[in-house]
């Protein structure tokens, strides 16, 4: 998965050395700078970057129930999740303050709480920030209905 702040055409190349999507959706409000959370690659061009764990989360979140090949299963964001204890809380915390997608907010809390870990405690705030009431739903053929707690 490739993100992107506008539509972009890759060139050709890209494709022909591994699939890829590219991402647009706009995950944080205008006040935190777009380049919050992204890191270059070790020993490569700076100007390539990856998303730190926390934005990735997020990112992750936000693919969640998308039809055809952009989506990312419900099933493997939670296996993911599961697997990451070494979240930073307060870095979790401040791309949760900037984030205005309600459906990444509460899917990041409830699969915070799945986990256990730290990272995963005390998100509610957050949901009750964008609305609480609001709902989001994803359902599969093949997979488990989800509908976030409001």
């Amino acid at each position: 998965m490739l993100w992107a702040d506008r539509p972009s055409v890759m060139p050709d190349r890209v494709g022909e050395h591994m699939p890829y999507t590219l991402q647009t959706t706009r995950l944080f409000d205008a006040s935190l700078p777009a380049d919050t959370g992204l890191s270059p690659l070790p020993n490569r061009d700076p100007l390539l970057v990856e998303s730190e764990p926390e934005r990735a989360l997020l990112e992750l979140a936000s693919d969640v129930g998308k039809r055809r090949a952009k989506g990312q299963s419900l099933e493997e964001a939670m296996s993911i999740a599961a697997s990451l204890r070494n979240l930073r809380p307060k870095v979790l915390d401040t791309r949760l303050s900037h984030c205005t997608r309600v459906k990444v907010v509460k899917l990041v809390r409830d699969l915070g709480e799945a986990s256990g870990f730290a990272w995963g405690k005390d998100l509610q705030r957050h949901v009750d920030r964008l609305g609480a009431g609001r709902r989001w739903t994803s359902s599969r053929k093949d997979g488990p209905r989800f509908t976030p707690k409001a």
